[in-house]
């Protein structure tokens, strides 16, 4: 249960301003014990950068902060070119693949082979020096991680053995959120090439509320979302989320939305339902957006000078590209002093066996037929 507790806070996502300089090795990856469990795979490195924010990506900072992630690749048998789902952890890290609380993320791997779906195991964390970010989001920003998976994209785009056209994404929470912003323009287009994009996308339970998420999306129209959340979740509320999907919706984003009565969060945890009295949920906070622009949206930034955080806006800029972890500090400080903060989460739910067909179906349905 101890397990359970680490992975399970994992959502407090706006802690999302860090940057790692250097690649580090640690001398065992989840990857490695998760090869040896499916008895399948190369894990291969992957090129990509890091940023603090969609305006160091807009502005090209990103590229001053290279790195190389891994990736554990499977392939079905025969020759290609296959389809292939690319999987996203949540905070607590790889090693989510790898344990047994959380059964269904390897209880997809042998259906979507048999049915010639390639897959893609994405490890966000390892080369950045950290296991997990539970108990502090600001090792890993959320932004490097959307920008690991569009240079997924475009490292599998590459490979003969795949169709290019028929590459999902799907994650849970922290994962969650990088598989709803797989389907967003300005990302894409700052990134990779403008033809390339995800055919769908399966984001569960992502937190929109305090994530720095568009106030306005840009959708890919090609990638088809469908978005899952439990109505039941309080840990990451559903409604912003809902507001969010909606107006993708509008703007031509081709999204299902669907919120399931009575289900929490991480719902595919093989495990009862259960309180966690200490997890901190940040559902009455105030919204942080990403206006059109690249900047932090107003009412956001009028909390923080607000709450003596930052003296100005240009202070609060400099302060988050130069030293992320002390921004961190200074946003923590600020919400407590909004007393928004509050305690208590249900989590769990042993939901893995009822999702898992229609998951699959919508595979089939996206990357095969």
């Amino acid at each position: 249960m101890k397990k359970i507790l680490g992975f399970t806070a994992l959502c407090i996502l706006f802690f999302n301003t860090t940057f790692a300089v250097d690649n580090i090795k640690p001398k065992k990856t989840p990857l490695k014990k998760l090869s040896k469990q499916l008895g399948n795979g190369e894990i291969v490195k992957i090129q990509s950068y890091q940023a603090a924010n969609y305006k160091a990506i807009k502005e090209g900072w990103y590229k001053k902060k290279p790195i190389k992630v891994e990736a554990l690749l499977t392939f079905p048998a025969g020759e290609g070119p296959f389809p292939v789902l690319l999987l996203v952890h949540s905070s607590g890290g790889a090693k989510e693949f790898t344990e047994d609380y959380l059964e269904f993320m390897r209880d997809q791997q042998e259906p979507l082979l048999k049915m010639g779906i390639a897959t893609m195991y994405l490890d966000n964390f390892s080369a950045r020096g950290a296991k997990n970010t539970y108990k502090d989001q600001s090792k890993i920003s959320i932004w490097s991680t959307y920008i690991d998976a569009f240079m997924s994209l475009e490292y599998l785009s590459k490979n003969p053995k795949i169709n290019k056209t028929k590459i999902g994404i799907s994650g849970m929470s922290r994962g969650g959120n990088i598989s709803l912003m797989a389907g967003e323009k300005r990302i894409r287009d700052a990134l990779v090439s403008k033809d390339l994009y995800f055919a769908a996308a399966q984001p569960r339970s992502p937190e929109c509320g305090v994530t720095g998420m568009f106030r306005n999306p840009q959708p890919i129209k090609e990638t088809k979302i469908w978005y899952v959340h439990g109505k039941a979740d309080d840990f990451t509320s559903y409604k912003k989320c809902v507001e969010l999907a909606k107006k993708m919706s509008i703007t031509g984003g081709n999204i299902n939305i669907d919120v399931r009565s009575g289900w929490h969060h991480m719902f595919t945890g093989n495990f009862k339902t259960k309180f966690f009295k200490t997890f901190q949920t940040f559902n009455k906070c105030p919204s942080w957006y990403t206006e059109d622009d690249g900047s932090t949206n107003k009412e956001w930034l009028d909390m923080l000078l607000k709450h003596n955080a930052f003296k100005s806006k240009s202070e609060f800029e400099k302060i988050s590209r130069e030293n992320p972890k002390k921004a961190f500090k200074k946003i923590i400080k600020a919400f407590k002093s909004t007393k928004c903060i509050g305690k208590g989460a249900h989590i769990g739910g042993n939901k893995g066996k009822i999702f898992m067909p229609e998951y699959l179906s919508f595979w089939k349905k996206n990357l095969i037929n």
